[in-house]
């Protein structure tokens, strides 16, 4: 059996003892003085030297982080803002991050109909044949929006079939507002995401590798804790992306569910490591880079109880 994205991913969790992912959503008016200038001198119209900070900063990070965690997770509208050059920067620092062992999610939430989901898989996972961009590199794995329904996923399975890459379906999202929709209970008494969780088990089913998990996994929210057990015994073989742990108020305590003998789950912090320069409690530790890795490793170290109880 060829090695599938979920075995790679198990694998390199186990290697790095860490299943933490680390959320890469750069904003140039957060960045480190040392990188984009004093606060009263950078300039945030200057999109040239935006990009310039925010790859400096991101390229940074990468090497800071690389040693530490198994993989990180692009957010493309923080790239894409800034047009072709910002979109030409993202595939550098993907390409970046994996020649540094990193593996790589894209978190670009695309979910469309027929051809154009065909186009927006072949974009954003798929290896293309063209001259002199065939360096360039997908991620490893992106994040997909299943609202329009389940045939919208199947371009996007079809291509990770087809070059072993992962998928993470958003089944319920961190943000507050997400139970307008997502909560709300249907005739049979499920919620709308587990509904989705239901649809999308048999899908997974057919992506499961040498690991036991699949190589469709799941966007679960980690401040969702009073549906993620029920999601998780919808999903067994699917690995959980679970954001909100810090900025948004998540702890390492709401994520024990997701996790299926230690195993199944990566946890995904971006603003508390990204800009733990500009945290209290690190104050003192050293320079931003220093107050990253500091960041990280307490991460890590809030984690290892949780995840060896589960």
């Amino acid at each position: 059996m060829a090695e599938t994205f979920a075995d790679r991913l198990v694998a390199a969790i186990d290697q790095k003892k860490a299943p933490i992912c680390v959320g890469v959503d750069p904003i140039f008016e957060m960045l480190p003085d040392a990188v984009a200038g004093s606060c009263e001198d950078r300039d945030a119209n200057d999109a040239e030297g935006a990009i310039d900070a925010i790859f400096d900063f991101t390229a940074a990070v990468l090497k800071i982080v690389a040693p530490l965690v198994p993989v990180v997770k692009f957010q493309s509208a923080y790239f894409e803002k800034y047009y072709a050059e910002g979109v030409e920067a993202y595939y550098s620092l993907v390409q970046e991050a994996k020649e540094l062992g990193l593996l790589v999610i894209g978190d670009v939430k695309r979910g469309d109909i027929g051809s154009t989901a065909s186009a927006y898989a072949a974009g954003h996972l798929a290896d293309g044949p063209y001259g002199e961009q065939d360096e360039m590199v997908t991620p490893d794995a992106i994040t997909v929006n299943p609202m329009l329904g389940l045939d919208t996923l199947e371009p996007f399975v079809k291509t990770a079939k087809e070059y072993r890459k992962g998928l993470f379906v958003l089944v319920r999202t961190s943000n507050p507002g997400s139970a307008d929709f997502q909560d709300v209970l249907l005739q049979d008494g499920r919620s709308w995401s587990e509904m989705v969780a239901d649809k999308l088990a048999p899908v997974a089913e057919g992506m499961v590798g040498a690991s036991g998990f699949s190589s469709i996994g799941a966007v679960v929210g980690a401040t969702q804790t009073h549906t993620m057990e029920s999601l998780r015994k919808r999903l067994p073989k699917s690995i959980f992306l679970l954001p909100g742990y810090g900025a948004q108020g998540a702890t390492a305590e709401m994520t024990r569910a997701a996790f299926i003998n230690g195993q199944g789950a990566i946890v995904s912090a971006s603003r508390s490591i990204l800009y733990a320069h500009r945290e209290k409690k690190y104050e003192g530790v050293g320079d931003w880079k220093k107050c990253v890795e500091r960041a990280v490793v307490d991460m890590r170290g809030d984690l290892v109880g949780v995840v060896e109880k589960a």
